[in-house]
């Protein structure tokens, strides 16, 4: 039996960092060809700086970018209740809602029934 060869496609696929995605609105082509753009420039951004300077308007531009993520987030969450689909924030977003003092569900409150869980996920 002969066996193909993967392709490229294939084998960034198996890849531990890597995700594919469906797109089955032209909304979703917008925001996956972003991704990875934004995987590109984040970790130039995060790897490049050498002043003290350079780091805090890093850590600046970083900031931003989590607050716009977790501006997305509230868009998806709420078109999601509006139309009764299942929603469930990634973990890294979480964590960001955690580390901006929220408890990670996204809501905007201060809850102690989820600070002392302990977040078992691997930070990347």
């Amino acid at each position: 039996m002969d066996q193909r060869e993967p392709t490229r496609w294939e084998i960034l696929a198996r890849e531990r960092n890597s995700r594919v995605i469906l797109c089955n609105a032209p909304d979703t082509y917008v925001l996956a060809d972003l991704a990875k753009s934004a995987d590109r420039a984040m970790r130039l951004l995060r790897n490049h700086f050498k002043t003290a300077d350079e780091a805090i308007k890093a850590a600046e531009k970083i900031q931003r970018y989590y607050d716009l993520t977790v501006e997305l987030h509230k868009l998806i969450e709420e078109i999601s209740k509006e139309f009764n689909i299942k929603y469930r924030p990634p973990r890294a977003l979480k964590r960001i809602l955690k580390a901006s003092d929220g408890n990670g569900d996204g809501a905007e409150h201060n809850s102690t029934e989820a600070k002392d869980e302990v977040d078992r996920t691997k930070l990347s």
